[in-house]
């Protein structure tokens, strides 16, 4: 008798055994966690010796516990906040989702705890299809790795290879690609570059100005004027994360990209952070940029990271490898939030991560009705929001993350010219959460306005 036909590599937790037993598991160390709680003169000589073994403190003093929930992240003293930062954009589906830890105990279990690209395991396997199935026509490969400066460094080098003798990288002014000595030099920020040697090879242009949509198409035509041949890639942050959550419109980017391409100059675009953020898995897809594209990066989110590019741009062998393509369980969990997206309605238009947006610039508006003063501009889409806060000062920004959390929300900042406060939220934020982290930075801003004389 012939044995029952399995699925190609399917996931363990379809056995309900497995299931039952991962279940248990993470109900076991979540209330072990709760019993640990640290002492107040605990958690303070954690922070300091975490302080000393950095070389630095910590920029707030934040320990997690470990037994967060959806938005909310337990610490180890056992207060409780409303994390709209995510890690910086890594915890998708907020803390202590039950089907994410699950998927992820089953994984640790397994044969090793990393996977390379020498003998790749299941989970391997299901990180790249679940991605190309979301690249679009062009794009057929991929190349996974650890971090999101590793996908960029992978980039760098494919479209180096590619268009060599070229040598040089155009990118958007306030853009940030990492911080390896390569990309730190890509990035327009002086202060991640400080000390370093650097080759001259970077090259900006001003991201989009809809006073004067043309500058950006100027300065390139005069780099590519000036440097002949050279030019290798532009590199396009679609929405500039460190650099203030900056957006401009499709139409801007496709002009831009025409031109590269007319030049023989590789369009790359960087979504490390915008990865699955903005309604599709690619915000050069929300976009309509699909048919334009050659290389692209992501990661934060899919607790990894990878480099997708089109056959064209496939590298020579020996250009990109490394030992680890990416633990055992950030491969699985990975993939299995690529399949929540898919299957539980967060992708499209009128999808839950558009929704999240529409419902963020509602209570942002209904806030900035009560306190003008204090709600500057917004920026962002999706899951991505920003916003000035009071006179965009660097000093009106910190002085609100701090006061925010200590009333309890975790918000972080972005760019300087204005500084504004950035939150990365988690996709499955409710309306609870959402009502609670406004109420929060209410209070936090009038703290602020109160300590500096400003008026609301």
């Amino acid at each position: 008798m012939a044995r029952p036909k399995q699925p190609p590599l399917g996931s363990l937790l379809d056995a309900p055994a497995v299931r039952e037993a991962a279940q248990a598991l993470v109900a076991a160390v979540r209330a072990e966690a709760g019993e640990r709680e640290l002492s107040a003169k605990g958690y303070e000589r954690a922070l300091r010796e975490i302080g000393r073994m950095r070389g630095r403190p910590l920029p707030l003093a934040l320990l997690s516990g470990g037994t967060g929930r959806g938005a909310r992240v337990r610490l180890a003293d056992g207060r409780t906040l409303l994390d709209f930062v995510s890690g910086i954009g890594t915890y998708l589906f907020g803390h202590g989702d039950d089907d994410l830890l699950e998927t992820a105990v089953v994984a640790a279990a397994g044969d090793a705890v990393y996977q390379g690209h020498l003998m790749p395991g299941a989970e391997y396997h299901g990180m790249l299809k679940a991605l190309l199935r979301h690249t679009g026509p062009r794009i057929q490969h991929g190349w996974l790795s650890v971090s999101g400066a590793m996908a960029n460094e992978n980039a760098l080098k494919i479209v180096l290879q590619k268009n060599a003798p070229a040598d040089m990288i155009v990118s958007f002014e306030r853009g940030f690609s990492g911080r390896t000595l390569a990309l730190a030099e890509i990035t327009d920020k002086a202060a991640f570059r400080e000390g370093l040697p650097l080759s001259g090879r970077a090259l900006y242009v001003p991201f989009y100005d809809p006073d004067n949509p043309h500058r950006t198409l100027a300065a390139l035509d005069a780099h590519l004027e000036r440097y002949k041949g050279r030019i290798a890639a532009m590199l396009f942050e679609l929405i500039q994360g460190e650099g203030g959550f900056h957006t401009a419109p499709p139409e801007f980017f496709r002009s831009v990209m025409e031109r590269c391409r007319a030049a023989g100059v590789a369009v790359w675009v960087d979504e490390v952070q915008t990865f699955a953020r903005t309604g599709e898995l690619f915000a050069y897809r929300t976009l309509g940029l699909e048919d334009l594209v050659d290389v692209v990066t992501c990661g934060k989110a899919l607790q990894g990271s990878a480099v997708l590019f089109t056959r064209g741009y496939n590298p020579k062998p020996g250009l990109i490898a490394g030992t680890y393509a990416g633990s055992t369980v950030g491969l699985a969990v990975g993939t299995r939030i690529i399949e929540r997206l898919e299957s539980e309605g967060y992708l499209g238009h009128e999808g839950r991560v558009a929704l999240l947006g529409t419902r963020f610039e509602r209570w942002l508006e209904s806030l900035r009705k009560r306190m003008p003063h204090a709600i500057g501009p917004r920026s962002g889409t999706g899951a991505m929001q920003a916003f000035v806060p009071f006179d965009g000062s660097p000093e009106a920004a910190q002085t609100t993350i701090h006061a925010a959390f200590e009333e309890g929300l975790l918000v972080w900042s972005a760019g300087s010219r204005p500084a504004k406060l950035r939150m990365l939220l988690p996709v499955n934020t409710t309306d609870e959460e959402l009502e609670s982290g406004f109420t929060i930075l209410e209070k936090a801003l009038r703290r602020v306005a109160e300590e500096f004389g400003w008026t609301c």
